[in-house]
């Protein structure tokens, strides 16, 4: 008859408490679109997939309740904070359409966002579209799964503590995602301001004609060319820097 031991037991719930926290703490994996029993499931079954790979001896897993109860919080935080890290990779992507946004004028019209709850413009939505299908054609749901994985190779299930999470490692990658999100949206938003001083120009230039009014459609028509022009470029910048950011994120935790 076959017997669990508590110390297996207790192997897997650590297991299963940060990958679980870390598949919902991420960007579409933790959508709120994705059924929970998606969530769930995907959960215990990268947990039982780890768990004859992880190399943690049964005898220093705790067992005691207060000791398990403080591995498995420990477990929860981990997972938060890789999926947190993931998170910021995409909100670092989508801060350039926020930026283009403003600039083209759509920030003054804003819709619900069926993913993340928050009010969002048509320009995020299209740039979260494009970053999602970028995601999935190369294959970064695999590096996703691959970092929870990498993560037990870090730190082992039971041995972590709050020195593990690198604070002072956050600025500096947020600082890397905000100055790639410059570079994304610096095509558009240089062919805006450029147009803003044409603009200027013309209003000093005739008095009489409404540059306010005027000024609208054209910045709309220019953002929307040049966006077009620069697309086959952007793909190919936000393919390499996204591959390369979720790939970073492992480096928020140190052994």
């Amino acid at each position: 008859m076959f017997a669990v031991s508590p110390q297996w037991s207790a192997h897997f719930l650590l297991v299963l408490g940060r990958v679980t926290a870390a598949v919902v703490a991420a960007p579409l994996f933790g959508a709120r679109s994705v059924p929970t029993q998606i969530k769930v499931g995907l959960s215990i079954l990268l947990a039982l997939i780890v768990l004859p790979l992880e190399g943690t001896p049964l005898t220093a897993i705790p067992v005691d309740l207060f000791s398990f109860a403080s591995a498995f919080g420990m477990e929860i935080l981990i997972g938060i904070a890789f999926g947190i890290g993931v998170m910021l990779v995409f909100q670092g992507m989508e801060m350039a359409a926020s930026i283009v946004s403003i600039q083209m004028g759509f920030g003054l019209g804003e819709i619900f966002d069926p993913l993340t709850g928050a009010q969002t413009g048509v320009l995020q939505q299209f740039y979260k579209m494009l970053v999602t299908l970028i995601f999935f054609a190369m294959n970064g749901h695999y590096l996703v799964i691959q970092g929870i994985l990498h993560t037990f190779e870090v730190i082992p299930p039971g041995t972590g503590d709050l020195t593990v999470i690198a604070g002072d490692r956050v600025a500096p990658f947020f600082g890397a995602l905000l100055v790639t999100s410059i570079q994304i949206a610096l095509p558009v938003f240089g062919a805006l301001m450029l147009t803003d001083l044409a603009m200027a120009l013309v209003g000093r230039t005739v008095p009489q004609l409404n540059v306010l009014v005027v000024g609208f459609p054209v910045k709309i028509g220019v953002g929307l060319v040049t966006l077009a022009a620069a697309m086959p470029l952007m793909t190919t910048f936000i393919s390499a820097t996204l591959g390369r950011a979720l790939v970073d994120v492992n480096g928020l935790l140190r052994p």
